[in-house]
Parts: C-alpha cells; structure tokens; sequence
C-alpha cells in the first residue's frame, strides 16, 4: 500500500468519527428539545457537513503547507499521529481538537525537518486560537444579556420563531465544520472528484452510525441550554469559523462553541455553572497541539 492510499483511508476514518462526534455540536438542541425528528436532524447535520465542504473546503488548501514540508512521507505523518490521537480522545470520551493535532503535527514535523514555514501564518493561526475563545465568551456573555432582556408581547411566537431560527442556524454551524474542519483534511491529499465523493460518503456514516460526542456533554454539563441561549452560541460559533474560514485559518469548532455556551452561561447571576467541564476542555486546547508537536517530532 503506497503513502497516498494509506493517507486516504485515514482521512476518510477520521471523517466518519468527526461527523459523528460533532453532529451534536451543531444539531443536538434540536434533536434534544425535538424540535426535528431524529432523521431530519441527521440528515439537516450531514447536509451541512457536505455542503460546507463542497462549496469552501478549497479554502483551506494550501494552510497547513504553509507550516509543514509537503511530501507523501509527511503528510502520513501527520495524518496518522492525528488519528491516533483523535481516536484515543474519542474513546476516553476526551474533548480534543482534531484541528489543533493537525496544525500542531505540522510544526512538530516543520521543527523537525528545518523547514521554513511562515512564521507569520502561524502567528496568526496562534492568536485566532486565543481570540475566538476569548471573543465568543464575550460575544455571548453581553447578546444573552440583550436578548433576555427583551419583553416579548406573544411568547409562544417568539419560541416559534426562535425554533425555526435555531434550525437556519444549526445547518450554518454544521456547514461552517464542514468548510473548515473536513476542509482542513481534504487539503493533506491530492484533490479529486473522487475523493470529495468518499468524504461526502463518509460523512453520512459517521453521522448515521457513529454520533454522538463530546460537545453535547460538555455543553450540559457547563450550561443548561434554552432555544435563546442555544441560538446565540451557535450563532457566535458559526460565524468566527466561517470568518476563519474564509481567512484560511484552521480553526476549531470546539473551541468557539465550548466558549460561546459558558458566555451564555455567566450571563445569568442566579443560574448555577459547573465550570469544570470548560476548564478540562481548555486544557485539551492547550494539549492536543503540543501532543502533535512532539509526536511529529519524534516521528518526522
């Protein structure tokens, strides 16, 4: 079996486990209130997924080349030392960033090597890692306050509208992991139409078969979560990805989301938070690009 074919498989397991492990990130509100059947949700959440990568996964092409040294040797590197680090996390039920083992591998392997890399794209990368965070805790934080402030003259239409502005939303987000995430592999193997079709393939068996995920735990554990508060938090998220996205910069929806629910969170005084859940995850953030690094290094 030669590198690209062993490069291939890999990024097409890493797909199934991702669309199953972040279906709920983006659809787990409305499957929890059911707001959609099960399938709708499903099929709203791979739809999405498949969308986002068709239509701007090509926007991250040429990102994390900007870090590492392309070769078929490296970028099996890379892709094997993320899978193994994913799949362990997936199965301790462990919130790590596939984005950040991807990026953090690179530079394990650019350390490694000598290579040149762009330092000033990977400065950037480093401060939308600490950014988005710090933007959607805030962002959140003060759009709840403004929003519940709100006196509404018909509650239940303005539930209504909520529930129908939540699926709108729901799809964004799904659409956002998919242009940026499933973009992020797309780009460490040689574009096709075949490939693209696999991933797509992909996508809905993992969504399908494999959901489930961390996201929805974290986000209940941290945050008990209303249409309103749903809404904002996947409003912030989806929208810094996608702006992420569109700057090339690969950027985990774990951490813009994770960040928007605990704003969400602090925004109600009375309203009891278990922070826990959200500094375990920020330490994960911290971890997964460093457990890269040294594996890339070490292996490259």
């Amino acid at each position: 079996m030669n590198f690209q074919i062993a490069t291939i498989i890999i990024i097409l397991l890493l797909t199934m486990i991702v669309s199953g492990n972040n279906l709920s990130a983006a659809v787990g509100t409305l499957l929890g209130s059911r707001i959609v059947k099960k399938w709708q949700g499903y099929l709203l959440g791979a739809g999405g997924f498949s969308t986002g990568l068709i239509l701007e996964g090509n926007f991250l092409s040429d990102s994390i080349f900007r870090i590492m040294p392309g070769g078929d040797t490296f970028i099996l590197i890379n892709v094997s030392v993320s899978f193994a680090l994913f799949l362990f996390a997936t199965y301790y039920r462990i919130p790590l960033s596939l984005t950040m083992a991807i990026v953090g591998t690179a530079i394990g392997i650019s350390m490694r090597t000598g290579y040149s890399m762009d330092s000033w794209y990977a400065l950037t990368v480093l401060i939308a890692w600490i950014a988005a965070p710090v933007i959607s805790i805030i962002a959140a934080y003060y759009m709840n306050r403004e929003l519940n402030g709100i006196k509404y003259r018909n509650v239940w239409k303005a539930a209504g509208t909520y529930k129908i502005l939540l699926v709108a939303i729901s799809f964004l987000t799904a659409f956002t992991l998919g242009a940026n995430t499933f973009g992020l592999l797309y780009s460490l193997a040689p574009h096709s139409y075949e490939l693209l079709a696999l991933m797509i393939v992909s996508i809905f068996a993992g969504t399908f078969f494999l959901s489930g995920g961390v996201i929805r735990r974290v986000a209940q554990d941290v945050y008990s979560m209303r249409y309103l508060n749903a809404f904002v938090s996947l409003f912030i998220s989806s929208i810094l990805v996608e702006g992420a996205t569109f700057l090339s910069i690969p950027l985990s929806n774990t951490q813009t989301l994770t960040s928007s629910v605990f704003g969400s969170g602090l925004s109600y005084r009375n309203k009891l938070m278990l922070p826990k859940a959200f500094v375990i995850v920020v330490l994960m953030w911290v971890i997964s690009p460093l457990l890269g690094m040294a594996a890339g290094y070490i292996l490259a």
